[in-house]
């Protein structure tokens, strides 16, 4: 295990701005874009204020601030953050992102899991926070390393707890997070006391019959949202390379294609800058970017289209589980159809806004939430 610092090399950031003041969008369509992808106003005013306003230096220092470690298990570099509370009672709990995420996401709640009792929460639990990037991610990423399926992640997640020396801990994540959480959670139950969740990921399969009025409610929404929405998981998960060529030889198809899922994905009544922070997303666009690792983030898409479900009903997950529901979140499965997955629901909390990125979105919530859970448990 070696010490990390993000150090980008100067020229990759001015070749950055020279590729995005020599690039071009087309306005076309207009009147006809909603719901259609991202609009040419918005792509217009990211781009704009990637190029003439954003600081990746400013960033990057941000990440700095935290100790980071990069650490080979089996054949994979897995880049972690690796931050302890000051307080003697802190509980350790690994934060896992998912696509089109990173690191960046959990910068807002680290102070306010760590120390508490600085940030005006009086009475939360502290936590150490181990944050893994997805060994397809950011610096997890390397040209020559073999990608990796949900499975393997979660083994190598599992391996890396083993390694710092913990034994009992506790797990929180999103998007491909909450497989993952969910996969170690089943593959280690002994080692996790319990896996805290802001996306439940249920089976999408659609000829069921509703036993109640939340699912067939929820079996309405998720036909909807599987007809218009999953076209990315279409690509991703068949033609991943001819995607990834493209969105690497392009920031503007990079920054196109990742801020459509954040307008599409957030409670944001048109305004998504009012509920998240430009500046850390396109930190997180500027990581896919200069790291090159778009391609390989498809991966676990690639995997999954050509295997079963990794959570299955017949083999339920029984380590205690907590659920955040944000009503914008991509799809919601009621608790009548969850608790056939997950045998020790202990914490079920259903938000009045928030959407797909809690950590971005509603960081104090999901911590609230979070302490709830894991205080539930100790």
């Amino acid at each position: 295990m070696k010490e990390f610092k993000s150090n980008t090399s100067p020229e990759v950031i001015t070749n950055l701005k020279n590729i995005l003041f020599h690039s071009r969008i087309i306005d076309w369509g207009k009147g006809y874009n909603d719901n259609a992808g991202i609009s040419y106003e918005n792509l217009s005013y990211i781009l704009n204020y990637w190029k003439n306003k954003f600081s990746w230096e400013n960033e990057e220092k941000k990440l700095n601030q935290y100790d980071q470690f990069k650490i080979k298990i089996d054949d994979i570099d897995i880049h972690f953050l690796h931050i302890k509370s000051s307080q003697k009672d802190a509980v350790p709990l690994m934060l896992i992102h998912g696509w089109p995420g990173s690191i960046f996401e959990f910068l807002d709640l680290i102070p306010l899991l760590t120390n508490p009792e600085k940030n005006n929460l009086n009475g939360y639990q502290a936590f150490d926070l181990i944050i893994p990037s997805l060994p397809n991610v950011g610096y997890s990423f390397s040209l020559d390393q073999r990608p990796l399926d949900l499975n393997e992640i979660s083994l190598h997640f599992i391996k890396l707890m083993s390694i710092l020396g913990y034994q009992k801990y506790f797990i929180q994540g999103g998007d491909l997070g909450s497989f993952i959480a969910s996969i170690m959670a089943e593959k280690n139950p002994g080692n996790i006391n319990g896996i805290h969740l802001n996306l439940l990921p249920l089976p999408r399969g659609l000829n069921k019959n509703p036993s109640n009025v939340e699912e067939d409610i929820y079996y309405k929404k998720l036909k909807k949202f599987v007809y218009y929405e999953t076209g990315y998981q279409q690509i991703q998960g068949t033609k991943p390379f001819t995607l990834g060529h493209a969105l690497n030889s392009s920031p503007v198809a990079l920054c196109s294609y990742i801020s459509e899922k954040f307008y599409s994905w957030t409670d944001n009544d048109g305004d998504l800058f009012a509920k998240i922070n430009i500046d850390t997303m396109l930190a997180n666009i500027t990581l896919y970017w200069i790291t090159g690792c778009i391609g390989a983030s498809f991966w676990p898409y690639y995997i999954r289209h050509r295997s079963d479900w990794p959570i299955d009903k017949n083999n339920p997950i029984l380590v205690p589980m907590g659920y955040s529901e944000f009503p914008k979140e991509i799809f919601s499965p009621p608790i009548s159809l969850a608790n056939q997955f997950y045998k020790d629901i202990k914490f079920w909390n259903s938000h009045n806004s928030g959407g797909h990125f809690a950590a971005l979105e509603k960081p104090k919530e999901l911590v609230l939430d979070i302490n709830k859970f894991v205080k539930s448990l100790l």
